[in-house]
Formats: C-alpha cells, structure tokens, sequence
C-alpha cells in the first residue's frame, strides 16, 4: 500500500474517532470550524487560512482549487459543509494523477499526504449528500510548525 493511501487512511481513521466530531458538525458552521482549528493547531500544524476559504459548491462536482504541493512538506487539507454530510476531497498533482481521494461517513473531512514532487496540484471539493442546489464549503490546508 502506497504511502499517500496509508496517510490517507490514517487520517478518515482520525477524523472519525475524534470524540464527537458528528455531534460538533450537526452545530453552526463556525463552531465547527473553530473546533478543527483548535484540533489541528493544538497538534503543533499552522493553517495557511485561519478563517478558511468559504463558498459555495454545486452538489454533485463540487469546486476546484490550485494547491501548491512542495516535495516531501507534509500537507493536510481539512473541509466542512453547512448543508450536507460530509465533503470528498480529491488532491491531485500537476499532471492529473490523483494522490488523496477521501470521502468520510460524515463531519469534517481530512486528506493529509507528503508529496514526492513540488507542483502546482489542486484540491477538489464535492459535497456529499447535499440538501439543496449548492452547499456551503470552508476549507483550509494545515502544514507542521
């Protein structure tokens, strides 16, 4: 197993036993998030967003953002939704290939990888089960200190 799909693993494994990660999202948005800041930088990891990148995504292809990856940099991308169960976050490299696919049963999603190679990736974010048209999404990406 390639070490991006054990670091993936790994991390739904976390996000899941996190205490009460499904009571804390069934809350507002905003309590949620402070709860991942709190959780991620008290594990020693700096957003590069604290107050997240907020917007709104098309239930079934999500959106589709530039992610600068840099070899060997330990990355971890952690996203919510307002109006939908959890969110799939794919982390793709420059040519396409896919590194992290990540879709957890619910609460906040979590897809962590250390690159191999610099370059100019993306993240994209499909909000699952989505209660209406379009859902609100925050997002931000968290590197060790």
């Amino acid at each position: 197993m390639s070490r991006f799909v054990v670091s993936a693993v790994f991390a739904v494994a976390c996000s899941l036993l996190s205490g009460s990660a499904q009571a804390q999202y069934a809350g507002n948005m905003d309590d949620t998030w402070q709860s991942v800041l709190r959780r991620w930088v008290g594990n020693g990891w700096k957003p590069f967003h604290e107050g997240g990148y907020n917007f709104q995504a098309p239930s079934m292809d999500g959106r589709r953002f530039g992610a600068g990856l840099r070899a060997g940099e330990p990355v971890t991308f952690v996203a919510i939704c307002g109006n939908c169960t959890t969110v799939r976050l794919i982390v793709r490299d420059a040519s396409n290939t896919v590194l992290v696919d990540v879709t957890p049963r619910s609460g906040p999603s979590t897809a962590s990888l250390t690159p191999r190679q610099t370059s100019a990736g993306s993240i994209q974010l499909i909000p699952i089960e989505c209660r209406r048209d379009t859902c609100p999404v925050r997002y931000t990406s968290f590197t060790p200190r």
